[in-house]
């Protein structure tokens, strides 16, 4: 069985994932969970859970967390989704971006498919425009929207995935020849290939780098993700 949740609204989509994962839970307490995200990617852990049974019970569930921002993966998974449906194990697929052709793909063999779409106004503060300042290399407004997406109610989690998400689209427009190549959509790319000319590639690989340690130190419990961010906004 197959879930797709995916869309801009990175929000509501994870709060849905959390309400299936509750009603998993409810449903099969002694069940497993197995989380992959781009991080801890291998197509082997992937096919292992597609074959293999849970230990206390035959059915478990496996949560593929935004794993097509890994080089192939979403190659990977599309090649599986038929394996996958015929599983007995459940997957729950989230991603904050996919295109109409994906979408159709998994149409064909999801359970679910679900769309979480942000609907902007001009007179609502936009999220992503807290990683304008990257873009234009600028620490001082970098550091002044955080602040201000912080004091709007954005999460310091969150924040840090756009700016993740901001830097992986500069060293993909910086390598890339064209937008198509990218994967990402026209604005985007403009943008990410606007903002990339402004760094060296090494600069934007020690950025991604440094953002993964933080994920890494806040989940050993080493800091709290709002300070850490804000530091290293100012060390920019």
């Amino acid at each position: 069985m197959i879930y797709l949740l995916y869309g801009t609204d990175t929000h509501s989509a994870r709060k849905k994932l959390h309400e299936l994962l509750d009603l998993a839970q409810k449903k099969r307490p002694n069940a497993e969970l197995f989380k992959i995200n781009s991080e801890r990617w291998d197509e082997n852990d992937l096919d292992e859970l597609i074959k293999s049974q849970g230990l206390f019970e035959k059915k478990y569930t496996v949560v593929l967390d935004n794993v097509f921002e890994k080089e192939n993966a979403k190659e990977v998974v599309l090649d599986k989704l038929e394996d996958m449906q015929k599983s007995e194990q459940i997957f729950l697929v989230l991603e904050s971006a996919v295109n109409a052709d994906v979408v159709k793909k998994f149409e064909k063999y999801s359970e679910k498919v679900q769309k979480f779409e942000k609907i902007e106004k001009k007179d609502k503060f936009n999220i992503f425009w807290v990683a304008d300042g990257l873009l234009q290399k600028d620490k001082k407004s970098l550091w002044v929207s955080y602040l201000e997406a912080l004091s709007k109610g954005a999460v310091a989690e969150e924040i840090h995935g756009i700016f993740f998400w901001q830097i992986k689209n500069m060293i993909l427009a910086s390598r890339s020849t064209s937008q198509t190549e990218t994967g990402l959509a026209p604005f985007p790319y403009k943008n990410a290939l606007t903002g990339s000319r402004k760094y060296k590639i090494e600069e934007l690989q020690q950025m991604s780098s440094e953002l993964v340690e933080i994920t890494h130190k806040v989940r050993r419990g080493e800091g709290e993700i709002e300070v850490m961010l804000e530091k290293w906004i100012l060390g920019r």
